[in-house]
């Protein structure tokens, strides 16, 4: 590959998929492609192999579970394949690390991605129980809102390919063109409800987080909606149902969830 077209690569906008189940591949790889090509950008479409905790991850094929490993290329083979049906580039990758999301962040990492798509399928439990199918999202999400440059959206794929409900982290990093670019692309696969939580650092005062939660919530309220129902909240002294999950527990260990606004789109 000359230097020419790997700069151009490096400096397309770039899409990444974690990709985990064989069920859930080919919906995100849709939704990804509307993004990916209404960014004249590409797919990079990652699978994660967790290695021993002992176990050097950059010599992870050595450590590897043969099964999971040949489980990984297989899935991310398939997301090549498919999309070169959808008419977008795809980079296959297998990342190696001591569990998912710190595989997620070094791809990204690896691949300065401008937007994380992730799926997985809510468990149907009742309101504020805590949720161990939430567990994987939500560190990803707390790992996410530690760093600069990506945006990151989680997606309910409970049925089918189109997306049920979207769970969208509201960092100061967040580019709002990506929410509404969100919605738009939403609404192509015929509208879902879509939950935004804003996370803040913890240890700030009253009076800044309250108006570092202000500017947040403005990212999303400058979008139109037909509907918006806020909850505000401070993670420190309430909780919220989200996708079978507190509130509290998708904001980490790091951050607070300063408010909720739930839409239907």
């Amino acid at each position: 590959m000359s230097d020419a077209v790997e700069r151009f690569r490096e400096q397309q906008y770039k899409v990444l998929v974690g990709i985990g189940h064989p069920a859930r591949l080919e919906g995100l790889m849709r939704i990804a492609s509307v993004f990916a090509r209404r960014q004249k950008g590409r797919i990079v479409a990652v699978s994660v192999v967790v290695v021993p905790p002992d176990a050097d991850p950059a010599q992870g094929a050595e450590y590897a579970d043969p099964e999971q490993l040949e489980s990984s290329e297989a899935l991310v083979a398939h997301a090549e394949e498919f999309g070169a049906e959808l008419g977008i580039a795809v980079d296959p990758v297998v990342e190696f690390a001591h569990d998912v999301p710190s595989g997620i962040a070094a791809a990204c990492a690896h691949a300065d991605a401008n937007l994380i798509l992730l799926g997985f399928s809510p468990p149907a439990e009742a309101v504020g129980a805590k949720s161990d199918a939430a567990e994987v999202p939500a560190r990803i999400t707390e790992t996410v809102a530690g760093m600069a440059g990506p945006s990151l959206a989680i997606v309910a794929l409970p049925e089918g390919e189109e997306p049920a409900r979207l769970l969208v982290p509201v960092t100061e990093a967040l580019d709002p063109a990506v929410i509404r670019d969100l919605v738009k692309i939403v609404g192509l696969f015929g509208g879902a409800e879509m939950t935004f939580i804003g996370l803040l650092p913890r240890g700030l005062s009253a009076e800044e987080f309250a108006a570092r939660s202000d500017a947040l919530r403005a990212k999303v309220e400058d979008v139109e909606f037909e509907e918006l129902r806020c909850l505000d909240l401070d993670a420190r002294e309430a909780s919220h149902c989200l996708f079978g999950a507190e509130a509290r527990q998708m904001a980490g260990e790091s951050h607070d969830a300063a408010f909720i606004v739930r839409t239907a789109v």
